[in-house]
């Protein structure tokens, strides 16, 4: 099964996990997102949104939001839950806007998904219009190629230049993280077009290891 129809075949377990009290994305992480947002207006593309909560989240802060996801199990989830949002299947390398139509692009917890990063990167830099502005969260690298050692609170590194695929879970089949350094994903951005505004580094629930990574960059 591809990655795509892995996404189908897990939508609902997905779903499930990010709306239960139990989800892995954190209330902390969360946080340091909504804080790297340029000020409401404008036109924002949730891309690869899921089951829409951070589109949901774009509207109500003022923004004319659009969430996109190339599974349409998950498209029909945020649509039904936002009954008055939008919503659309594309993928991230071949978004339906113009060019220089929005404002900001959004991107959490899903460029570790996307094979083609670079070409991904440039559709994000060609439907922003100038000073337009990429906010990017994903799975910090550091814990992406380690194992955490829970009575120990540390987290074991290996392998952390290698880049590989690495599977992960979801329902009764897995999709892939592709695994890829700090420097790998800045120096895409920096050649696609974006100036590095900001990153934070977010740390996971003990608070000692990083969980999470997010960038925020603007539009040449």
């Amino acid at each position: 099964m591809n990655e795509e129809g892995a996404w189908e075949a897990g939508a609902e377990e997905w779903v499930a996990l990010v709306r239960g009290s139990s989800h892995g994305h954190g209330a902390e992480h969360d946080a340091v997102i909504r804080e790297l947002l340029p000020p409401p207006g404008g036109v924002a593309l949730d891309v690869a949104c899921g089951e829409g909560r951070f589109t949901r989240a774009l509207s109500a802060l003022g923004f004319e939001a659009t969430g996109v996801d190339r599974s349409e199990k998950l498209v029909a989830a945020a649509q039904d839950a936002d009954p008055e949002g939008r919503y659309l299947v594309a993928t991230a390398d071949a978004l339906p806007f113009e060019d220089g139509s929005a404002r900001l692009v959004l991107c959490v917890n899903a460029l570790m998904h996307v094979v083609e990063l670079d070409a991904a990167l440039r559709e994000f830099a060609r439907v922003l219009e100038p000073g337009g502005v990429l906010v990017a969260g994903l799975v910090h690298p550091v814990a992406e190629a380690g194992t955490f050692d829970e009575e120990r609170d540390a987290l074991v590194v290996s392998r952390y230049f290698e880049a590989e695929p690495h599977r992960l879970p979801l329902g009764h089949g897995h999709v892939e993280h592709q695994h890829r350094t700090i420097a790998h994903y800045v120096r895409a951005c920096l050649a696609a077009g974006f100036v590095l505004d900001d990153l934070r580094e977010v740390p996971g629930r003990t608070g000692s290891t990083p969980q999470y990574l997010d960038l925020r960059l603007t539009r040449r």
